[in-house]
């Protein structure tokens, strides 16, 4: 009793940071598995997927940006759920609810988005590790990093704070620089290294 008493309370807590629609037609499919419907949501497009497959769609093509309607291209910046879940006390969807709520607070706009974003910057810290490990795309966020590293370069050399070691031929900036380069690099490695392990794990399963 207690356990179904926490998974209504966790609705209700959902339900309050997400609006409900209709569900999807009864003749529609999925356009990203093709499938039934499974835990539906409605972009603001109109098109409908499935609350797993647009989550696992925006973490392949997207980081730090919404994903676009695989129908239509156009940008998914809140996920509405069919009014049908909410009665659902089952773990998985409440996994989706939760992931798409995160989901809305990161591209809400305005003043309120903000906030929203600076509370959920671990999401944003977590999401930038597992991009720059993804060995389809080595160097995708290395000029953001670098420009990051310069940024903090500078910092450290208008500030008053004179702590790391000096070398002949480098400067605060250019060690910095170096170092975004170094742990872009690594991050890189550590992803090649996962996914033959995930495939060598395949092949022997």
């Amino acid at each position: 009793m207690e356990e179904s008493g926490t998974h209504t309370a966790s609705s209700e807590g959902e339900r309050n940071w997400l609006t409900v629609c209709d569900g999807p037609p009864a003749d529609d499919c999925c356009p990203i598995c093709f499938g039934t419907f499974s835990a539906p949501f409605r972009g603001p497009c109109g098109h409908w997927y499935c609350g797993g497959c647009i989550m696992e769609y925006w973490n392949h093509v997207a980081a730090f940006r919404p994903c676009k309607c695989p129908m239509c291209s156009r940008a998914i910046t809140k996920l509405t759920p069919a009014a049908t879940l909410y009665p659902q006390q089952d773990a998985g969807i409440h996994d989706i609810l939760k992931s798409v709520r995160q989901y809305n607070c990161l591209f809400a706009g305005g003043a309120c988005g903000f906030t929203l974003q600076v509370l959920q910057l671990p999401l944003f810290v977590k999401r930038l590790l597992l991009a720059m490990m993804d060995p389809d795309r080595p160097v995708a966020y290395l000029s953001r990093l670098r420009l990051v590293a310069v940024l903090l370069g500078a910092l450290y050399t208008l500030s008053p704070f004179d702590f790391l070691p000096r070398w002949r031929y480098l400067d605060a900036i250019d060690l910095f620089d170096c170092s975004a380069i170094a742990i872009s690099f690594s991050l890189y490695f550590v992803g090649l290294y996962s996914r033959r392990r995930r495939l060598r794990h395949l092949r022997q399963a």
